[in-house]
């Protein structure tokens, strides 16, 4: 006979144990999330998430996935942003981490 489906279970502990802890939440300076901007620059989410997106069409934000922790013991990527100051310098004069 074959393992029962009660053999397969693992508790989230255990899961846990066997995965080990994420890195910590380490990333580049300037590497900022829209939410971060917006504080940094003293303005509504919504309006930096708008330059945000201007400043891509422009070509002087590099952007990076970082994996995050959330309030609830889980992690998500998030998008964060470097704005550079002069055009095209975003992709070209970053080197990958």
């Amino acid at each position: 006979m074959g393992k029962k489906k009660e053999d397969f279970i693992i508790t989230l502990e255990e899961l846990e144990a066997a995965l080990g802890d994420y890195p910590d939440h380490v990333r580049p300076d300037g590497f900022l999330t829209a939410k971060e901007w917006s504080k940094e620059w003293g303005t509504s989410l919504r309006t930096a998430q708008m330059r945000i997106s201007e400043a891509t069409d422009a070509g002087i934000v590099k952007m990076r996935k970082y994996r995050r922790k959330s309030i609830d013991g889980g992690s998500y990527t998030a998008a964060h942003y470097r704005i550079s100051p002069s055009p095209g310098a975003s992709e070209k004069s970053d080197p990958a981490p």
